[in-house]
């Protein structure tokens, strides 16, 4: 049976950013961010408000 390692991640966001004409600064910070996670193996397994739930496989 598959194991899991779990991560639990607080990524703020800034109501302001969101509604500005240009999300683009927002996008690539949040974008970069979950690469790196996801680049270390850590995949999104759900989402609550600015709590970011990840898994991994363990081996």
């Amino acid at each position: 049976m598959k194991q899991y390692e779990y991560k639990v991640e607080q990524i703020q966001i800034e109501l302001k950013s969101i509604f500005k004409a240009d999300k683009s600064i927002y996008n690539k910070e949040i974008s970069q961010k979950l690469n790196l996670l996801g680049k270390n193996g850590w995949e999104l397994a759900g989402v609550d408000g600015t709590w970011f739930y990840f898994k991994r496989e363990m081996v």
